[in-house]
């Protein structure tokens, strides 16, 4: 499991991921192999 602490981004500029980490991984891996086909 990888865990990424964006709370800092969060608090200093508002930032807040839109996208969760699971279907982060599926549509990265899904470009990829469309990518290097």
């Amino acid at each position: 499991v990888t865990y990424a602490d964006t709370s800092a981004l969060e608090r200093d500029f508002g930032y807040k991921p839109s996208t969760s980490l699971r279907a982060g991984l599926r549509n990265f891996a899904e470009w990829y192999a469309e990518f290097y086909k």
